[in-house]
């Protein structure tokens, strides 16, 4: 691949702003390591290729093509060139103007017999054949907004130059990127779309994993498991979320959990240039429509509701279409299952799974509003309460999906056969209430697991472990009644226990189980200690 392509493609105007400051800030390109090498094996074909890369806003579609590339360089030092273009969402007229600028800063004017006369989609279209034809790989971002307005067209044209390309060339490629999943799975895979069965690769990024984030909080001054469980509350596994994050200076010397979380909360979000202040509105604005964002605000509002209680707070609506594409499409809410299969339809509820959504509808979005009139400094001072009760739900999530990851990777003393939950009911007597954090069981071992999850350690005193123990008698006495005969085990789950809560409640036979367990349960060889979290005391937040 040719140095200099490569180099003008790193500093697009995608990059320009950032590249070098996360250089010096220590960032590095993080996870995606089983991604990146399908990429590089398809990208290494001797054949054309044409693929896909979806995923969320932000989710890290261009710096995967990015990283692929400059591993390219680094290999092919004579490979082919590349040509990076991000679709404008306005005319076709301004797309073609935004492909000539990319053509000449890629200084590949050579390859068109005319760069001046392409000024519609046909020629767009044409000169992004002829550009293959010659061996670019040619990149297209934000792709799906060819699925509506001025640019639909694209794609019918686009199919002429796919199918001679397939037909015919042995280098080059076309990549598309698409952000909002329901368009761009209308564009490829509707039997009646023009480019629908001529990909020849597909790759889904989704959020970070667990062992990715507390690497990253190593590597960028949150160590602590208390403030990594407040950075993954706020942004979930996005990675431009957390470059954000790592571009601050100063962070890691404010010794208190609520001062770190005022000024974390203050520069990322309050203030008039908070990178992330209006990344909210923007990811609700530009990805969902008004039906969408009604049942996100009304999940957020009033917690886990059943089909019933959605259908009851939006009348006259069809939720149907709509709770599917959140929960398939673009995964921002979960439909919950109870464990047993004759419960299923009758009490399946539906929750904001993505972390970043819950914070900004629950604390972020009302403290920027307040922001707008009232100095950021005293509005970040309310928000650790607000935050730190958000982060008792963001907890529960992290340790199942902490869990599954632990026994995924057989790196677990409790590998499991059924997905983790927890367990609800909605008795018509008080005293027969269930509500458990956490179940998994071992089917071979006949081993079953409760667990309780507790933001502060702390609040694992006598009155909350009776309750527990209450809430286990009851679910196996009713429909738990099956695992009666079976191995039991209560497990205590918070951010961080001290040596001596630990040797406690593990003389009255707890299992322990914290983030600094999971991170040694999640590492490998390669990382070694490198990605350790800090298990010096620390002060923490209310539960």
């Amino acid at each position: 691949m040719r140095l200099l392509s490569v180099h003008q493609v790193l500093l697009d105007s995608l990059w320009k702003k950032n590249y070098l400051v996360h250089m010096a800030n220590g960032w590095t390109f993080y996870g995606r390591r089983d991604e990146l090498g399908n990429l590089l094996a398809e990208m290494r074909q001797q054949r054309w290729f044409f693929g896909t890369i979806r995923g969320r806003r932000r989710i890290g579609k261009t710096a995967l093509i990015q990283q692929a590339l400059t591993t390219l360089a680094e290999d092919e030092p004579n490979g082919p060139p590349v040509l990076l273009v991000q679709l404008p969402d306005s005319s076709p007229e301004d797309l073609a103007a935004v492909f000539r600028n990319a053509v000449r800063e890629a200084a590949l004017e050579r390859h068109l017999n005319r760069l001046s006369a392409i000024r519609d989609l046909p020629e767009v279209a044409a000169a992004i054949g002829s550009l293959c034809s010659a061996g670019t790989i040619v990149v297209l971002d934000e792709f799906q907004l060819c699925h509506r307005g001025p640019l639909r067209g694209l794609p019918s044209l686009l199919q002429a130059q796919v199918d001679r390309l397939q037909d015919r060339s042995t280098v080059g490629g076309l990549i598309v990127l698409g952000s909002v999943q329901a368009e761009m799975e209308a564009l490829l895979n509707d039997r009646q779309a023009p480019l629908f069965g001529r990909t020849t690769f597909d790759l889904r990024l989704d959020p970070w994993d667990l062992q990715t984030i507390f690497e990253v909080c190593h590597d960028h001054g949150a160590s602590d498991p208390t403030r990594c469980l407040t950075l993954w509350t706020l942004f979930g596994g996005v990675p431009k979320y957390w470059r954000h994050f790592a571009e601050t200076d100063g962070l890691k010397a404010i010794p208190t959990w609520e001062s770190w979380t005022q000024e974390v909360c203050e520069r990322l979000f309050l203030r008039s240039d908070s990178p992330l202040r209006e990344e909210g509105e923007s990811l609700l604005g530009r990805e969902l429509r008004r039906n969408y964002v009604a049942i996100l605000r009304t999940l957020a509002e009033r917690g886990p509701c059943t089909h019933a209680d959605l259908q009851e707070a939006l009348p006259e609506r069809s939720l149907g279409p709509y709770l599917k594409t959140l929960t398939q499409d673009l995964r921002l809410i979960e439909k919950q299952h109870p464990m047993f299969a004759e419960e299923r339809q009758r009490r399946a509820r539906y929750v904001v799974s993505d972390p970043f959504l819950c914070a900004w509808l629950n604390v972020i979005q009302p403290a920027c509003q307040a922001a707008r009139i009232a100095p950021a400094s005293q509005v970040a001072k309310r928000i650790s309460a607000r935050l730190s009760t958000l982060e008792g739900h963001a907890f529960e999530r992290m340790v199942r999906d902490a869990s599954e990851a632990g026994s995924r990777a057989g790196n677990t003393d409790f590998p499991l056969t059924d997905r983790v939950r927890g367990y609800w009911n909605r008795p018509q007597q008080a005293r027969m209430s269930v509500e458990i954090d956490f179940i998994a069981w071992n089917e071979e071992d006949q081993r079953i697991r409760f667990g309780s999850c507790k933001r502060n350690p702390v609040k694992h005193n006598s009155k909350s472990l009776h309750a527990f123990h209450e809430h286990v008698d009851r679910f196996l006495s009713t429909v738990g009644s099956r695992f009666h005969k079976w191995h039991r085990e209560l497990a205590l789950f918070s951010p961080q226990f001290s040596k001596e809560q630990r040797a406690r409640l593990e003389a009255d036979n707890y299992i322990c189980r914290d983030l600094v367990d999971f991170q040694r349960m999640l590492g490998n060889k390669e990382r070694g200690a490198k990605g350790a979290l800090d298990v010096s005391p620390k002060v923490t937040g209310e539960d």
